[in-house]
């Protein structure tokens, strides 16, 4: 009788460990997601920054006739973002998994290279390339985006902690929990 009590105890204490570990890996994921989405929410805002000013005159910069160098600095840096858009909607629908947020962290980064160098470009007849106000609006969208960014390497590495940490990498495979990547 005792055996079996003892049995039983075992038994309900590892239950009750699978099923506590379960929500705290769920806990952590979502609050995972939910700084992918901030850092989603701010960097749709290069995208429509460059789409408005490019709307609003600076698409001139694509036209002008005095330098062959603007074409090739605008032309860069929308290719970048339209890359960069295709990873935002890979990583919106594939969350955490195949590596979507480390392809989202790539193309981040060669968004901000191509600005770099549009913004480090001389100045043509007409003045910089990039009008002050935009460049003012895009670094504190920067600002905003590599302090969520932040947050969520931070979060996630939380995650991946609890993921590879014993004994729960023994059943965390099997509930469907894996590490994910970092942006």
């Amino acid at each position: 009788m005792s055996g079996s009590l003892l049995l039983l105890m075992v038994l309900a204490l590892v239950v009750f460990w699978g099923v506590g570990l379960h929500n705290r890996l769920m806990r952590i994921r979502a609050r995972s997601l939910s700084a992918l989405g901030s850092v989603e929410k701010h960097m749709r805002v290069y995208a429509d920054m460059v789409r408005d000013d490019l709307a609003n005159g600076a698409a001139l910069c694509l036209q002008g006739p005095i330098s062959d160098t603007p074409p090739d600095d605008w032309e860069c840096l929308l290719s970048a973002l339209h890359t960069f858009e295709d990873a935002l909607k890979d990583a919106g629908t594939s969350a955490l998994r195949n590596a979507a947020p480390e392809r989202l962290g790539r193309a981040f980064d060669g968004v901000q290279t191509a600005w770099r160098r549009l913004n480090d470009a001389p100045p043509d007849l007409a003045g910089p390339l990039v009008p002050p106000a935009m460049r003012t609006q895009w670094d504190g969208v920067t600002q905003r985006v590599e302090t969520a960014r932040g947050g969520f390497n931070q979060i996630l590495t939380q995650y991946n902690e609890a993921v590879e940490q014993f004994p729960a990498r023994l059943v965390a495979g099997a509930m469907g929990f894996k590490p994910g990547s970092k942006l």
